[in-house]
């Protein structure tokens, strides 16, 4: 549960970031939309890469939980 609640934070984090970018940008604040931006991005990365492992922790189990299904 945390893994995904962690996975959810970074890209909510993200998200947000990215449209305080998008303001700063609109204000002409152009390095510190890019800094931002780019923060956003790292952030998204985080995000996604958590994902993939609570993905393969799924499935892992899924297959646990099905073996012992066939067993029964």
């Amino acid at each position: 549960m945390t893994l995904i609640k962690n996975m959810r934070f970074f890209g909510i984090v993200s998200l947000l970031l990215c449209v305080v970018s998008m303001f700063a940008i609109y204000e002409t604040w152009q390095t510190l939309g890019s800094i931002i931006f780019g923060v956003s991005l790292v952030l998204l990365m985080v995000s996604l890469i958590l994902s993939i492992i609570e993905i393969q922790i799924s499935v892992k189990s899924l297959n646990i939980q099905l073996k012992n299904i066939e067993n029964d």
